[in-house]
């Protein structure tokens, strides 16, 4: 039986074409769904965050949901971009099979460090994870420092084009890829990519903006440490889900019924 809640969510479509004669790989997505999504999800959790720092979780969203479009099904990504200057962590990661992408912002206890760091971790089961690790200046857009990060860490060319306020592109090289041509490409010119370029469409994927958390699975991750070290003299404490924010309440006979188990 399905859960009601996620018949509830909606889908985005990512849909993924062959440019020919250029070898290179255009992706395209519609991002509202996941932005109400993530917006309901605000409010129903009373997460504030500022304006500035929303706008960049949002591309960081975007930026990663068409890479993983863009990879292989098996892969799942997970990205952490932090901003020292701004006090700022963002968190992104995504799964193709699962059909999910998700994301939150962390701004308590960032110390400016004087660094501006793209972390990527790549798992593809059974293989080892692959980490990588670059830097990126501060006045860099979110969708820039992914590309930093394509031709640093993925050695290939990827752009990222914004086709209308919440509709996104990525055309990233393939083999013997126009790399004149994909330099030369603009906001502009991608809205001519339909009628300028032969596409064909190879597959498309769908993703929600879901995280699958619930206190069912939080509690598990707690009974390493004393409930004397989570609730202190309280009978109950807010757990924050640190993949999107949700926070939920745990109580200390729930905590001693799981330990017990376990």
């Amino acid at each position: 039986m399905s859960d009601p809640k996620e018949d509830q969510e909606s889908h985005i479509e990512a849909r993924c074409y062959f440019v020919r004669n250029r070898n290179a790989l255009a992706v395209r997505a519609d991002f509202s769904p996941a932005y109400l999504d993530h917006y309901l999800h605000l409010m129903q959790h009373e997460i504030k965050m500022k304006p500035e720092h929303d706008a960049k979780l949002r591309d960081a969203i975007a930026a990663c949901t068409l890479h993983l479009a863009s990879r292989p099904w098996n892969e799942v990504t997970a990205w952490t971009i932090h901003f020292g200057q701004l006090h700022l962590n963002l968190f992104v990661t995504g799964n193709s099979k699962e059909e999910n992408i998700i994301g939150r912002a962390f701004t308590e206890d960032i110390k400016d460090d004087g660094k501006n760091l793209f972390i990527s971790q790549t798992n593809d089961f059974p293989k080892e994870p692959r980490r990588s690790v670059i830097e990126f200046e501060s006045t860099d857009s979110l969708f820039g420092i992914t590309e930093k990060y394509y031709t640093k860490s993925e050695q290939r060319l990827a752009r990222f084009f914004r086709h209308s306020e919440e509709d996104f592109v990525l055309i990233c090289a393939q083999p013997q890829c126009d790399e004149a041509w994909l330099h030369s490409l603009d906001d502009e010119t991608i809205r001519q990519l339909d009628n300028d370029e032969e596409l064909s469409l190879l597959e498309t994927r769908r993703y929600r903006y879901h995280c699958g958390c619930s206190p069912e699975r939080i509690l598990p991750k707690l009974t390493s440490v004393s409930a004397e070290e989570i609730f202190g003299d309280q009978d109950a404490v807010s757990i924050d889900c640190p993949r999107c924010g949700a926070r939920f309440r745990i109580t200390r006979r729930d905590f001693e019924e799981k330990k017990q188990q376990d």
